[in-house]
């Protein structure tokens, strides 16, 4: 999961190229944990500092909210890399806007394996 991690930092600007299921998945739970981390620290510790309880805090989210900016473009880059592993355009991304529908597919081009060998975006990586 750090490999996987480590990886979508380092490439935090490149939408070329591909990525693996596992690289795509193990990113995917690293951003969960993230998450449900920041999470955690605004239920209680920065909702508490604003004088509300943890199960009445609507607001006051700054550590997910800087977690979310922070980490919004890697798993754009990541998610397009992964279209890439599959032979597709990255444009696809745009699929999920088409209500259900385009989440569905999102969801099993993700679980689809890549394609072997090179593609028009590359070697597979390992």
């Amino acid at each position: 999961m750090l490999q996987a991690a480590d990886t979508a930092l380092a490439k935090y600007f490149t939408f070329s190229g591909r990525a693996n299921r596992a690289e795509y998945w193990w990113w995917m739970l690293f951003m969960f944990l993230i998450g449900g981390t920041m999470y955690l620290v605004d239920a209680f510790l920065v909702a508490p500092a604003f004088g509300q309880s943890v199960t009445t805090s609507t607001g006051n989210t700054p550590a997910s909210t800087v977690a979310n900016l922070l980490l919004f473009l890697p798993s754009l880059t990541v998610s397009v890399r992964r279209l890439h592993d599959i032979d597709k355009s990255g444009f696809w991304l745009f699929v999920v806007f088409v209500p259900l529908i385009g989440a569905l597919l999102l969801l099993y081009w993700s679980l689809k394996g890549g394609t072997m060998g090179s593609n028009d975006y590359g070697a597979p990586s390992y």
